[in-house]
């Protein structure tokens, strides 16, 4: 690994976005982007004539593209970074599209050894409209990771990070938490994340796009229900620190005439919050 020159694979999975991802492409601007890139399609099973065409047109100008039978985002996701040389992974769903300035922010601080992952807030555009699909980005945190995802799949990783955890888990009964679970597995490894509270990569929203069956409710719960059970440790040292947490606090709220005074104090952190105090004791 050349830690000078260092190389970022970008893995392009594509399900019959074949009117998309040469908009994903051109994003990439090379001339803007300060380390070498390699671009690697994945065309997971798509059944549109269209997206073929488009994907075999772009094998012959050049472009390292991988055919294989459908097998879900997942699956799209660990061909790619399975053929990837780069010891750095950006995925890029193939209707979707980056500003060069999120590598060139997110590299140095992947170079520094105490950051593994690196991620930032998207630009919705497209049908507007769909305000639900406007989801949040946060800043990491490992008792919020627990009750929903803070990110992206669209964030900057070391390989090792996706080596460590065994690739993205390809086992989730239904599709579309494939990158939750993968952050939680990498939290559970132990490895940092670091929030750019930036714009930096745009999200595309389309009409009646495949996503949207991934929000039915019954799904969902077996999906989080898998992921429970599959990082039960994890979940159970989050949920008795919670516990603990919530036990502190109410204690300061039955403390009523010293309230006041304790909370401006945890604020300026001249005492320790009970978060931080959960921290201390259980890590």
């Amino acid at each position: 690994m050349d830690l000078h020159n260092p190389l970022v694979s970008i893995v392009i999975p594509c399900y019959n976005h074949g009117a998309y991802i040469q908009e994903a492409i051109d994003s990439i601007t090379v001339d803007k982007i300060a380390y070498p890139i390699e671009i690697i399609i994945v065309d997971d099973g798509s059944s549109d004539n269209a997206t073929h065409a488009k994907l075999e047109a772009l094998q012959t100008a050049g472009y390292h593209v991988i055919f294989q039978k459908n097998g879900g985002p997942a699956s799209a996701r660990n061909t790619g970074v399975a053929n990837a040389k780069g010891q750095y992974i950006l995925p890029l769903d193939a209707d979707n599209k980056i500003s060069p300035d999120y590598i060139n922010k997110a590299m140095p601080l992947l170079l520094k050894e105490d950051i593994d992952i690196v991620y930032a807030r998207p630009i919705f555009f497209g049908d507007l409209s769909q305000k639900k699909r406007q989801y949040k980005v946060r800043k990491f945190d490992d008792l919020d990771i627990v009750t929903g995802n803070c990110a992206d799949a669209c964030a900057l990783y070391k390989r090792e990070v996706w080596e460590k955890n065994g690739g993205y888990d390809t086992a989730i009964p239904y599709y579309g938490f494939e990158d939750w679970e993968f952050w939680i597995h990498a939290a559970s490894n132990g490895f940092k994340f670091h929030f750019l509270d930036e714009e930096l990569f745009y999200y595309r929203i389309i009409n009646n796009s495949v996503i949207t069956g991934y929000s039915n409710e019954d799904r969902i719960k077996l999906n989080k229900q898998y992921i429970i059970k599959k990082h039960s440790d994890f979940y159970l040292e989050k949920i008795i620190r919670l516990s603990y947490i919530k036990e502190r606090y109410e204690v300061d709220m039955l403390r009523f005439i010293l309230t006041p005074i304790l909370y401006p104090l945890y604020l300026l952190k001249i005492i320790d919050s009970p978060i931080v105090r959960s921290r201390k004791k259980f890590k």
